[in-house]
């Protein structure tokens, strides 16, 4: 019993050494093919948004309206930037928003329908 299983565990580390002999010479190929990399990449374009105090307008019924700023502002449990600003003064969210005073738990994550509107050039 002890020679078979010295003779099976010398023929399993004889065929761990074995080459494949599938892989070029020169190491694997890339998915690409013969396609090289570009050494560099076009600059990303600057977003530019409307000027303050002017709107996007809305072009379909039902359309949330777009934010024609920048949207950077947190919004997490302890803080929503958007709600800061828009909850009063010139702009301020619809109705339909707010529950008992207080914004409805399921409007409180803007960005899921209002998307930043801007011109990249």
């Amino acid at each position: 019993m002890k020679k078979t299983l010295s003779l099976m565990a010398l023929m399993l580390a004889l065929s761990g050494c074995q080459s494949g002999g599938s892989e070029p010479v020169n190491g694997p190929q890339s998915l690409r093919g013969e396609v090289p990399v570009a050494a560099t990449a076009p600059v990303a374009a600057v977003a530019q948004y409307p000027s303050k105090g002017t709107s996007v307008a809305v072009t379909s019924v039902g359309q949330p309206p777009v934010i024609p700023h920048s949207a950077d502002y947190p919004i997490n449990l302890d803080k929503n930037g958007c709600i800061s600003c828009h909850r009063g003064g010139k702009r301020k969210m619809a109705e339909s928003h707010f529950d008992d005073g207080k914004v409805d738990g399921k409007y409180y994550q803007c960005k899921a329908c209002h998307v930043p509107q801007a011109e990249n050039f």
